[in-house]
């Protein structure tokens, strides 16, 4: 796998989007306010408890993450990666809201959860990574924006972070002979405005591209014509679609509505929302981490066993998520324990080391992951790779 990454990916420094875990012992092992002592060994049972964002707008992406949990927990149990002791997950719901997020989180810690996977919506996990650094519990989260995790001893990013795929975006883009670009973006959700404000401009600009038009729609707009009008009056050659969940379907078929021909081209959020436009979504592109295309093992071992268990293709969060159930197990198992501080020093070691995964060559700076990137196209019901541009 690594010869294929070497090869075919360049690495670089990602709805904005999950599940928060948290892991308390049962069985042998436990006992202390950490959830088990340092050295105790794992116990029969180590219970997780998912707290992820599986209905309202960011309601894809999150039942996407914890389908990739799911998988990852069958391949450790059954392969007895743990030995003796078992995984199990009970799985919860934020809503997509912040509140709830740390809501569920605090009766985590509470309950002394031993680590926690935090959510996959960045204004949820914005919410839940002081805490869970507060009280020292170790969270690992999957929103794609790994500026919570930075300068963090407790708190880890287990998607890469978003922000280091968009030149190939530009790139195409420039390639493709666009000159002028609009930008339609929520601006309620941290993410997507970061990208509008501080990621997309100066790499546009590297890029030869001018911005002729920014918009802010809500991620509660079901009707986005409003601000289509807007920026299809500028004629732009393509537009930039930066939206969290479900958001995107409401810009991308308001677009089509209003016969926009130019490029449409969009961010992570678009993988699973776009789905359901079918052929009204095809020709829309974006930067990910993940093709369920991509042949090399583990990544191939990943979507066999995704689609033997939920007759569908996992999209990138599926992909995150399951890489961040093995990083968990990996740590447990260096840790040899449930105890909070042991596990955060096997969650440092595991990540410097780095392991394959469905990701590709997965390594952690700063606590944030790190793992190739390329763009992909919607087409025929598929996210294929674009030739040329990091796949």
């Amino acid at each position: 796998m690594d010869r294929f990454y070497r090869r075919s990916w360049r690495p670089r420094m990602l709805l904005a989007a999950g599940a928060a875990v948290a892991l308390t012992a049962a069985g042998c092992g436990g006992g202390d306010s950490a959830g088990g002592g340092a050295g105790a060994g794992l116990p029969d049972t180590i219970k997780v408890i998912a707290i992820s964002e599986t209905t309202g707008f960011a309601g894809p992406a999150g039942k996407a993450s914890e389908n990739g949990q799911r998988v990852a927990l069958e391949e450790i149990n059954s392969s007895k990666f743990l030995g003796e002791s078992k995984l199990e997950i009970d799985f919860k719901d934020t809503g997509s809201q912040p509140a709830q997020g740390v809501a569920l989180l605090n009766q985590a810690i509470q309950s002394k959860a031993s680590v926690v996977l935090g959510s996959i919506l960045s204004t949820v996990v914005a919410a839940e990574a002081p805490l869970a650094e507060r009280s020292r519990v170790p969270m690992i989260y999957l929103s794609s924006s790994g500026e919570f995790a930075q300068g963090t001893k407790y708190v880890w990013a287990a998607t890469p972070p978003a922000d280091q795929y968009f030149h190939w975006e530009t790139e195409y883009l420039r390639d493709k002979n666009a000159k002028n670009v609009a930008i339609i973006y929520n601006s309620d959700v941290s993410s997507t405005q970061k990208w509008a404000d501080s990621v997309w401009p100066p790499l546009a600009q590297q890029a030869g591209l001018t911005i002729v038009a920014k918009e802010a729609s809500p991620t509660s707009a079901t009707d986005a014509s409003g601000v289509v009008s807007k920026v299809v009056a500028k004629n732009p050659d393509a537009v930039v679609v930066l939206a969290s969940g479900t958001a995107n379907n409401a810009i991308v078929l308001a677009l089509r509505r209003a016969n926009y021909g130019g490029i449409i081209a969009g961010s992570i959020g678009m993988a699973g929302a776009i789905n359901p436009l079918k052929d009204q979504g095809y020709g829309v592109f974006w930067p990910t981490n993940f093709s369920n295309l991509v042949q090399a093992p583990e990544a191939k071992n990943f979507v066999d066993r995704y689609q033997k268990m939920f007759n569908a293709l996992p999209n990138n969060y599926a992909a995150a998520a399951y890489d961040e159930v093995w990083f968990l197990a990996r740590a447990l198992k260096q840790a040899d324990s449930t105890d909070r501080e042991a596990i955060n020093t096997a969650l440092g070691e595991v990540g410097s080391a780095g392991f394959d995964g469905a990701l590709g060559k997965i390594t952690y700076k700063d606590n944030v992951s790190q793992a190739p990137g390329l763009l992909i196209e919607w087409r025929d019901d598929k996210e294929v790779p674009v030739e040329g541009y990091g796949g």
